[in-house]
């Protein structure tokens, strides 16, 4: 059962009566070049090769803080498949998108903190689901003390190649856990010299389709755990030194191999820090999603293939039909028959993949499933939300 994180928690309640559904369903659905004059950002051009015609841009709106606060607002869903489903479960409001990633970590900044007394600069970036992001282009007019992005799916936080020490230390005080990452805006910031964190923002499922969601209890958790952060460092200064970085993001120039836990199947260091996939069960330990290459094996069409590291491919061609998503899968899988997978969990005949990947690559099958939906309720409702089309569900 999932738990209540507001439950005994003054200060996420606090979070909880800030929060407008009608404000983050805007921010779901404006297009990106919107953002700048919705919000009062200056829209700042750049020339980009991965952009279409060569030129994208950045938004970024000055409000005098020590602290910068990033979002990334292309999708890899087309803009219908923005538009937010709300419905009430037991776990708390519940949010079904597929543009929380990164429009819900946009809401947090640009509405959340603001509404709790928190002023950051902006920085609003594309590009970002090609692994291109604008945020390398990005040359501030002054120092900061750090940076702030809301992009990162659960409840922990990374660091990449900023994590160090004092870094984890100073998480851990605001009562953070510190997870690994692959990706993010905050990983072509280092020319900015100060430590960056990618805060866990809530949103879980495969968040790179329709069927992204987040439990808001826990975006609210997090959200409050930022604010005991931001209360702790105000006013310090975090410097960073590249040269004495042990990781490198894209395209950096030094690159080591580690090998992490799977949260998935808990194949211990079967988690490799370049692909980041297990080489056990093939799940992705960011999204959870399954490797294209061990799904395109298995040939079932309800498994939720990762598009974390799906090539580029383009919509339409504009700014606003950034379409990142990978092949669909085609036909049905046999009644009854459990498509063998790289490891078969528990002896039930049911692989990782589908509904072992839990909360996080199985809404359909949890929502269909008795057994899964006791298993993982969130899920469940996510697939009610999904089918019904009414703006309430209960879950399991």
């Amino acid at each position: 059962m999932h738990k209540n994180p507001l439950r005994r928690n003054a200060l996420a309640h606090t979070v909880r009566r800030a929060y407008r559904q009608d404000e983050l369903a805007r921010i779901c659905t404006l297009p990106e070049h919107e953002f700048g004059r919705a919000f009062g950002l200056e829209t700042i051009r750049v020339t980009s090769r991965w952009a279409p015609g060569g030129e994208d841009y950045y938004h970024f709106r000055d409000n005098g803080s020590r602290v910068l606060a990033v979002a990334h607002l292309d999708t890899v869903v087309r803009p219908e498949g923005r538009i937010p489903r709300f419905a009430a479960a037991k776990a708390g409001p519940l949010v079904v998108s597929g543009a929380l990633d990164d429009r819900l970590g946009a809401y947090v900044i640009l509405r959340l903190l603001p509404a709790l007394g928190v002023t950051c600069d902006w920085l609003l970036t594309v590009g970002e689901e090609s692994c291109a992001s604008t945020a390398e282009f990005f040359e501030p007019a002054r120092d900061y003390d750090w940076v702030i992005e809301f992009d990162r799916m659960g409840t922990d936080v990374v660091m990449y190649q900023y994590e160090d020490e004092d870094s984890r230390h100073t998480v851990a005080a605001a009562g953070a856990q510190v997870g690994q990452g692959s990706f993010s805006d905050i990983t072509s910031l280092e020319h900015l010299g100060v430590k960056a964190f990618n805060w866990g923002v809530g949103y879980r499922g495969d968040y790179h389709s329709e069927k992204g969601y987040a439990l808001l209890n826990d975006t609210f958790a997090m959200t409050a755990k930022y604010l005991r952060f931001h209360a702790q460092n105000a006013g310090t200064a975090m410097p960073h030194d590249s040269d004495d970085s042990y990781y490198r993001g894209y395209g950096g120039e030094r690159s080591y191999d580690y090998y992490y836990d799977c949260d998935t199947c808990g194949g211990k260091d079967a988690v490799d820090s370049v692909t980041w996939y297990c080489t056990d069960c093939g799940a992705c330990a960011d999204c959870g999603g399954t490797s294209p290459e061990i799904a395109e094996q298995w040939g079932d069409p309800d498994v939720d293939v990762c598009q974390c590291y799906a090539p580029a491919r383009r919509g339409s061609g504009s700014r606003d039909d950034r379409d990142w998503r990978a092949a669909g899968w085609e036909g049905d899988r046999p009644t009854g028959q459990a498509i063998p997978g790289p490891r078969d969990v528990a002896g039930t005949g049911i692989p990782v993949g589908t509904w072992h990947a839990g909360h996080f690559a199985g809404p359909q099958h949890a929502g269909e499933c008795g057994r899964c939906a006791e298993e993982f309720p969130e899920s469940a409702a996510v697939y009610r939300a999904l089918g019904s089309g009414t703006s309430r569900a209960e879950a399991s």
